[in-house]
């Protein structure tokens, strides 16, 4: 399959799943209230952080080592699921010690709710294993699918399951989504390797007590430890805001901003849409102008939304929310600005990959986690939860202009 064709599948899984997840959120929202879904929100970065470090971060060091193979021999690569599965009973048990490293309100939260983080993390290795395989055998339209899976099936549950349990609830539809999809990924396995793909070894204790920590397990492992360290500072740079407000002004505040930050998001559709195939085409022809390109695509994009979200901030508050708090609105306005400059730095951290610098984008948004969490621990408790938006815009204007200076750097040299 070809370049393109690829680049297509994943771009349009990718705006699918990003649409299915605010629709998460909203039918979250509205179900939950502020304060609930302000506890769920400070609750999601945790999910994902942990999900990632004890089980999505192997998945690519899998493609990576598969897809090096002239042959591919599935069967080797069972008992690093069981590795991932032994990783995620880890994570498992550490969550419900989270809370004492926040502290503040989410020390008040019920141990249920940590008990469901858990869950989600030991439920999401099947899903990332299946996802490794197939990334590895190069069956990208396979692997898109299993987001779309993923994502229709957690807006479905989330929808019943939040009605009966609430935030349990909201939680354990994103369990049950990853273990579906996660089932769902093995028959594609099953489907790429035309039937060669034996079931039998999935249960074949003796072989995968025997391989689990063989030298080729232990060297993928390896492998992963800065793919997991890497995925782990973006996806907790993204929410730190979130965290630190939660902690320190509870649910409600946590809540008035989530709604804000939500919305400022929207822009990340524009910036995938154009990021996803600027990746592979700057490593394929390692042309700077089409960096350039893209950010002229993002700006056409993305300038009538932020425009929106500046001049008319209530609205969209009112239309999802049925709410407007004074600092909501003026925290959309500052949060809108600073989404856009992340999303410049998206296009640039995908010009540094495509260019074999990948290290320098983890440099700059691990700098960026490390200046976020201070000034947001300065300025949340200083201004409340305007000081965390303010925390966010100056380390999303701080984080781009050194993402441009790195290309300027590169490009002076090339």
């Amino acid at each position: 399959m070809s370049l393109g064709k690829d680049s297509i599948y994943i771009l349009l899984s990718n705006i699918y799943s990003k649409g299915m997840a605010y629709l998460f959120y909203f039918i979250t929202a509205f179900l939950l209230g502020t304060e609930a879904f302000g506890i769920l929100k400070g609750l999601m970065p945790i999910v994902d952080t942990l999900t990632i470090f004890f089980s999505s971060g192997i998945p690519p060091a899998i493609a990576k080592f598969l897809a090096e193979e002239k042959e591919a021999n599935i069967n080797k690569y069972i008992p690093i699921l069981y590795l991932m599965i032994l990783f995620s009973i880890f994570g498992f048990i550490l969550t419900p010690y989270v809370k004492y490293i926040l502290g503040g309100h989410y020390l008040n939260l019920d141990n249920s709710l940590y008990l469901a983080i858990g869950f989600c993390v030991v439920a999401s290795t099947l899903i990332a294993f299946s996802r490794g395989i197939l990334q590895g055998l190069l069956k990208i339209k396979y692997l898109s699918l299993t987001w779309i899976v993923e994502y229709t099936v957690k807006v479905i549950l989330v929808f019943i399951l939040t009605l009966y349990f609430g935030i349990f609830g909201s939680l354990l539809s994103i369990s049950l989504s990853y273990l579906i999809a996660g089932i769902f990924g093995v028959y594609l396995i099953y489907k790429a390797l035309k039937g060669k793909f034996d079931f039998k070894k999935l249960i074949d204790i003796k072989d995968i007590t025997k391989n689990i920590f063989s030298n080729f397990n232990l060297d993928i492992l390896k492998y992963s430890v800065p793919i997991a360290l890497t995925s782990s500072s973006y996806r907790l740079f993204g929410d730190i805001d979130n965290i630190v407000i939660m902690s320190i002004m509870g649910g409600f505040w946590s809540g008035i901003y989530g709604y804000s930050s939500l919305i400022s998001r929207g822009i990340f559709m524009f910036a995938s849409a154009v990021s996803i195939p600027l990746l592979p085409r700057i490593s394929k022809t390692k042309d700077l102008s089409l960096l350039k390109e893209g950010i002229i695509q993002n700006t056409i994009f993305s300038s009538i939304f932020v425009l929106g979200c500046l001049f008319f901030p209530e609205i969209p508050l009112i239309a999802f929310f049925k709410i407007a708090n004074p600092e909501g609105i003026l925290c959309l306005r500052i949060l809108a600005i600073s989404s856009l400059f992340m999303s410049y730095y998206t296009l640039i951290s995908s010009a540094l990959q495509g260019l074999g610098y990948a290290k320098i984008s983890f440099y700059i948004i691990l700098f960026g986690l490390v200046l976020n969490i201070v000034l947001n621990l300065i300025l949340v408790n200083a201004y409340g939860i305007v000081g965390g938006s303010l925390a966010t815009l100056i380390t999303s204007i701080t984080v781009f202009l050194i993402g441009v200076f790195a290309i300027l750097r590169i490009k002076k040299h090339k």
